[in-house]
């Protein structure tokens, strides 16, 4: 199926525009996401691909291409281009191929692999000169915190078990801390990644300072490596995460509620949607850890989701930076009267951040939310809570950059062109029509 798709692309190179070729790719793709069966799975030899991989891959390919047409201004100046392409395809070969092994030994591997295109990209290509610290705080945080899974993988091997996932076997001890420790190291690895709250520090460091293709590809896929490693880790120690299930899910939706209250004080346009991708990963760390299907499901739903529509907004935030060269929501203001071509577009992404009908975030956050409650009935108190101040920071981001007072030495700005609002609605289209193929997700 990804060759068809890789084919179909070859051959619409030649024959025609690049806006025609995008939205051809967008029906194609989807159309093969949508016959794909829920209950398949492709195994041969060390590849294995089900619905949750095949998800990812789908989301890694379509990133890829927005992030090509994102990356206008950086083609266009020519600035070592060639090269920042490279990373681009590079990535996203990466994380193909980490999403289609069924070994963890070489999902660890590329796991790891996909560190280095983007450190290149963030040092190479960041806006300002505190790339360097957030490059340090990205490698160090992803590095250290993987290290310990990578000797859990070899010792839970040398005990007579097997590198895939499938086959794994935790070995358990009279010892209750020797097994916390086991647990922690490899959820540590993950937790990192999504991340969850308190290990989150190095997210809006990397996104403020990544250009526009490393804030997309961060926030649309990177990120959904760690829900990606727990889905696959789980069975193996599922018995032991069910001791500590409750303070992973209490930690997730109270990180939930800090961040929102956090938001509502940012200035930052990139940072406050950096810090909104901490509190989305948290109701999916939630509902997964709560081994409900319908948790799985709503994670599922929530990760592809997410990876969209973030990807969207750090797209329109960066067209509205190649104007103003700011990021400050005070100077971002008023942009409705200037540019009305993105204000439909900023606002049906913000819909979509908020969990808004037509979008499967609406039904990822509604799978998500019954999973957790069927956990624990106290969460009733703190996920209303949570996805409200999702919605008022979300709101405070819209209404403060579209209305308003504009700088007033700001009116010779271009208009918005066709690449952008093509390379936006295909941002879009997915978000909304992949709400028919969710129905068919319900169990997983």
């Amino acid at each position: 199926m990804i060759i068809l798709i890789f084919v179909s692309l070859f051959f619409m190179v030649g024959f025609m525009g690049w806006q025609k070729k995008v939205y051809l790719s967008a029906i194609l793709m989807l159309f093969f996401y949508t016959r794909f069966p829920c209950y398949f799975d492709f195994y041969f030899m060390s590849l294995f691909i089900d619905i949750i991989s095949f998800s990812l891959i789908f989301l890694s390919f379509w990133l890829t291409i927005l992030m090509v047409f994102s990356s206008y201004m950086v083609i266009y100046n020519k600035t070592s281009s060639n090269f920042y392409l490279f990373l681009i395809f590079l990535l996203m070969v990466v994380l193909i191929l980490s999403f289609s092994f069924s070994s963890s030994l070489l999902f660890y591997f590329f796991f790891e692999f996909s560190l280095i295109p983007t450190l290149l990209m963030i040092m190479g290509w960041g806006y300002q000169p505190e790339r360097l610290q957030a490059s340090i705080y990205f490698l160090f945080y992803t590095l250290f915190g993987s290290l310990p899974l990578l000797l859990v993988l070899f010792f839970m091997n040398g005990y007579g078990g097997s590198f895939l996932f499938f086959q794994m076997n935790f070995i358990s001890s009279p010892s209750e801390m020797f097994n916390f420790i086991i647990l922690l190291f490899i959820m540590l690895a993950f937790l990192i990644k999504m991340p969850m709250y308190l290990f989150h520090l190095w997210l809006p460091k990397a996104h403020v300072e990544a250009p526009v293709a490393g804030s997309m590809i961060l926030a649309g896929v990177l990120l959904k490596l760690g829900g990606y490693g727990i889905c696959r880790v789980l069975s193996s120690v599922s018995f032991m995460v069910s001791y500590i299930s409750s303070w992973i899910i209490s930690l997730s939706l109270v990180g939930m509620l800090f961040v929102g209250f956090i938001c509502c004080r940012l200035n930052d346009f990139k940072a406050l949607i950096a810090y909104s991708s901490v509190a989305h990963m948290g109701l999916v760390l939630g509902g997964i850890i709560s081994f409900y299907s319908w948790g799985y499901s709503g994670g599922l739903l929530m990760m592809v989701s997410h990876g969209l529509g973030s990807s969207g907004l750090f797209c329109i935030v960066n067209m509205y930076y190649e104007r103003i060269s700011s990021r400050s929501l005070f100077l971002n203001s008023g942009l409705l009267i200037l540019i009305p071509g993105f204000g439909l577009m900023i606002f049906m992404l913000s819909a979509a951040n908020i969990s808004a009908p037509p979008t499967i975030n609406l039904l990822s956050e509604i799978f998500l939310m019954f999973s957790v409650l069927g956990y624990s009935k106290i969460m009733v108190l703190i996920f209303p809570i949570g996805s409200f101040m999702g919605a008022v920071f979300t709101i405070y981001m819209f209404s403060y950059s579209q209305h308003g007072k504009n700088f007033n030495s700001m009116f010779s700005w271009l208009s918005s062109s066709s690449r952008e609002i093509h390379t936006l609605s295909c941002h879009l289209i997915p978000i909304n029509l992949l709400l028919f193929k969710s129905v068919s997700m319900l169990f997983i």
